[in-house]
């Protein structure tokens, strides 16, 4: 019974409804947060959650590491490792455009003692 658990559909499923919650989750604090460093964890969030479908939906189960070792000479039954590469490579980005934006809050906060988005009028055009 717990075998039908164990298909390709199922995992592909539970990778999509906790990606979409955890998208909502980011979404939720996006809208509704004014604080600016609240606004870069919620992008950060959402940024994850579309991470964790793209290698949800990618992997298979079964499947190992495209690498070849303890005498095997060929790649069979192994993972497709560009899905991977693409996604570890827009987590290295992701990362850096966080730290630049709250490295930028933090020293508008310094600059002007407020995070609040709503009052900030010194980046509109005059």
């Amino acid at each position: 019974m717990l075998d039908a658990l164990d298909t390709p559909g199922v995992h592909h499923a539970l990778y999509a409804v906790g990606s979409m919650a955890l998208f909502s989750i980011g979404l939720y604090g996006l809208l509704t947060r004014r604080h600016l460093l609240k606004i870069f964890m919620s992008l950060a969030i959402m940024e994850m959650a579309v991470y964790l479908l793209f290698i949800g939906l990618t992997t298979q189960p079964g499947r190992t590491a495209p690498i070849l070792s303890d005498g095997l000479v060929e790649f069979a039954g192994t993972a497709d490792p560009v899905p991977q590469a693409l996604t570890l490579t827009a987590l290295v980005i992701a990362l850096a455009v966080l730290a630049l934006g709250v490295s930028m809050s933090i020293r508008y906060h310094q600059l002007t003692g407020t995070t609040d988005v709503e009052t900030m009028s010194a980046l509109k055009d005059p």
